[in-house]
């Protein structure tokens, strides 16, 4: 046998075990697969077999109804070798914007320590806080596969393994690239006089942050979890448990978004109306009284998600409990007395 021959024969018998693990990835039946080419099982059956192989047209075909590219099915190429691909541009472009973010950041603070300006030596730090140092963390995830440390991660709950690395990658680089972003628009905004550039930067960096966060939810977090086997449910198996306590953690997830808002507003309009600058009693003060009310809100979040993943399980309908809406109530006390410190205190005290 020549070695032109040798090498068909191999593409051909490699052709059977690449459409049987597409169709698998595809969640398609030799049945399903055949309805929806227009022909029989048993066609089905010997190209997987390798005993025949289809034409053009229905090669064609098949890429559409698997949804992968004509390589993949007869290029001996991986199935998952695009998606690993996008992973490894992501992961070259999340490196880049790190390292320029930090780099311009380092400028800022030096520049700032030289100035003996402490506004511009903390918001370099406050910046690498938010956004860079959160790329160690979600690229030691990404190469170990342990995702146990992810904000939500059940461990009652299986997820699809591929969908959990594109979103951990996606938020990862999303994150980063608004960091280095906001530390470009950081270097002229440090020659403006004024102490005004600090707060709004700090603002824009939450506000974008979340936003990046969130359009990575958005985008590739749906339909991550495909069941719950670690879970004793009396409700509906698999998918469709998934969806029912989705919906109910959705309930607190909401009350502890309007909390938020309502504490990040209170912040901005205490500094801005009463006009309560940066290393003051009144500022102290302001932290004094809103980082605990942040902390209520988040144990309210945990607290409330878990108990609404177990009703859920149980076929019942989250609601809010007394123990939920004592720590709601106490941060809005706090809320208040965030306020009335605000009002006392306006200008920022003195020492």
């Amino acid at each position: 046998m020549s070695e032109q021959q040798q090498t068909k024969t191999e593409q051909s018998q490699d052709f059977g075990g690449r459409l049987a693990a597409l169709r698998r990835a595809a969640g398609l039946s030799q049945q399903q697969l055949a309805e929806q080419l227009f022909v029989t099982r048993q066609a089905v059956s010997r190209w997987e077999q390798n005993r025949t192989q289809p034409d053009l047209a229905t090669l064609q075909q098949l890429t559409a109804a698997l949804g992968c590219g004509l390589d993949e099915l007869v290029g001996g190429l991986d199935p998952d070798a695009s998606f690993r691909r996008r992973c490894a541009a992501w992961q070259k472009a999340t490196r880049f914007a790190f390292w320029l973010a930090l780099a311009i950041q380092l400028g800022l603070f030096v520049l700032g320590a030289a100035r003996e300006q402490l506004d511009w030596v903390l918001l370099p730090v406050l910046l690498f806080l938010c956004g860079g140092s959160l790329h160690p963390i979600l690229a030691m995830m990404t190469s170990s596969g342990d995702y146990t440390m992810l904000a939500g991660y059940d461990p009652d709950a299986a997820y699809d393994e591929k969908k959990l690395e594109a979103l951990v990658r996606a938020m990862d680089l999303w994150v980063q690239l608004t960091t280095a972003g906001i530390s470009l628009i950081a270097v002229p905004l440090a020659f403006v006089p004024g102490g005004w550039s600090f707060g709004v930067l700090i603002v824009i960096q939450a506000v974008v942050l979340l936003g990046a966060i969130g359009c990575a939810q958005y985008k590739y977090g749906r339909n991550l979890v495909t069941g719950y086997p670690g879970l004793a449910a009396k409700a509906k198996p698999g998918r469709e448990l998934a969806k029912d306590i989705q919906t109910q953690q959705a309930k607190p997830v909401l009350w502890w978004s309007g909390l938020f808002g309502a504490q990040f507003f209170l912040c901005l309009f205490c500094a801005g109306v009463f006009r309560i600058p940066n290393n003051s009693p009144g500022a102290i003060a302001q932290m004094a009284t809103m980082l605990p009310g942040v902390c209520l809100g988040i144990v309210f979040l945990l607290c409330q998600t878990g108990r609404a993943k177990r009703m859920a399980a149980e076929g019942r309908e989250w609601k809010i409990n007394k123990s939920g809406a004592v720590m709601l109530s106490g941060a809005a006390a706090l809320m208040v007395l965030q306020l009335l410190a605000a009002v006392f205190m306006q200008g920022g005290g003195s020492w």
